[in-house]
This record gives structure tokens, sequence and C-alpha cells, in this order.
């Protein structure tokens, strides 16, 4: 065959296999119209660019099909990477939400000691210790009412 005829097959091999390819894309990538897609592509390509050898043609229906699956592969992957982020994520943020709660709680717990607590003056009389005069005096004690 001469160049011009070549070059002719191999832009319409590349066209029909960028058709396929956008046929079988990232919605798709999960099954089999992505399989067929790419093995077709593949099996298409190499029939043309081998002038219809059955052996390359089945080899690049082959290549064509374990690309998809290679695409497949990685779609799954992307997705439990991004389904573990957002686990991850979320169980950051439950943690941070326990803790504000727990610190509201002890606020609001402090708040209501210091507001009931009192003080109650309690008067001591005058006694001696151990042949020691105490003198009369007033002392405070804090009660907190519950």
């Amino acid at each position: 065959m001469n160049w011009k005829n070549n070059r002719r097959r191999l832009g319409a091999a590349c066209a029909l296999g960028l058709a396929a390819a956008g046929l079988s894309g990232c919605s798709t990538a999960g099954g089999m119209a992505s399989d067929i897609g790419l093995a077709g592509a593949g099996g298409a390509l190499a029939y043309e660019l081998s002038d219809g050898d059955i052996g390359v043609t089945a080899a690049g229906a082959a290549g064509g099909y374990l690309v998809s699956q290679v695409a497949q592969a990685q779609v799954k992957k992307a997705i439990q990477n991004a389904e573990q982020r957002g686990y991850d994520r979320a169980m950051n943020q439950a943690v941070k939400q326990q803790y504000w709660i727990i610190q509201n709680q002890q606020r609001s717990y402090e708040d209501r000691r210091e507001s009931s607590a009192r003080l109650v003056p309690v008067e001591l009389p005058e006694t001696t210790v151990n042949g020691v005069i105490l003198n009369p005096s007033v002392e405070y004690v804090r009660v907190e009412s519950p």
C-alpha cells in the first residue's frame, strides 16, 4: 500500500477509536458499555492498521478490553478514596461537635455554681484554746444550693 492510503486508514481508525472512547466515558466506565466500546475500538484500530490480519485484530480487541478494565479499576479506586476522605472528615466533625458540647456543658455548670453560691456569716465567740484567748470574730462560709 502507499503512504497516502495508510495515512487515511490511520486517521479513520483514530477517529473511530476516539468516538468509541467518547461513548464510553466516566459515567459508563463501570459497566459493560466501556468494555464493549474499548474492545471494539481496539479491534477496529488493529484491523485497520494491520490490513485485516485476524491475529492482530484479536490482540487489539483484547488490548482495548484491558484498557477498559484498567480504567474501571481507576474509577473504583477514586470513588473509594473519595468515600474514605468523606468518612474521615465526618469523623473529625463529629469529634469537634462532641468537644464543644462538653465545653458548653461545663460552662453552664460553672455559671450555675457561681450564681447559686453565697457567703453566710458565722459569728465565732471569744474562746480560750490551750490557754490562748481568741477574740470574737466573724467568718464567712461559702454555701451552694443544689
